[in-house]
């Protein structure tokens, strides 16, 4: 994925999940996320709306499918759980073995990195 200032490495699994959502928002908001040599480029006057898209996905997906994990299992494998602020709501995710907390883990890391200023960023 890129942006005019920055580019940010999606994960498969990642791009297999926002795909449909990548799509219907283009067409939706008729804007200029161009796909090219599988790269996703996003102008700076979609910038905001593409953060908006990624607040909506993740909003959906914690609502759905969040399920906070009992302090047993954060206990028993600490290592595996995250926290994040989103919406002012805290949510522990299990960012290593779980779908949801992967999956949520990166659209926060990527709405984080959206909104930063220029500079390379990686993520695998």
């Amino acid at each position: 994925m890129k942006f005019e200032d920055k580019e940010i490495e999606l994960v498969d699994i990642w791009f297999k999940y926002l795909y449909p959502y990548l799509v219907r928002f283009s067409i939706r908001k008729e804007i200029g996320i161009e796909w090219r040599n599988e790269t996703i480029f996003i102008s700076d006057n979609n910038r905001n709306d593409f953060l908006e898209m990624l607040e909506l996905v993740l909003e959906e997906l914690l609502g759905d499918c969040y399920v906070e994990p009992t302090q047993k299992e954060r206990s028993k494998h600490s290592s595996r759980y995250q926290k994040i602020e989103f919406k002012g709501k805290v949510f522990i995710l299990n960012y290593r073995t779980d779908i949801v907390g992967i999956l949520g883990y990166a659209l926060n890391y990527l709405i984080s990195e959206s909104r930063k200023p220029s500079n390379l960023s990686h993520f695998t």
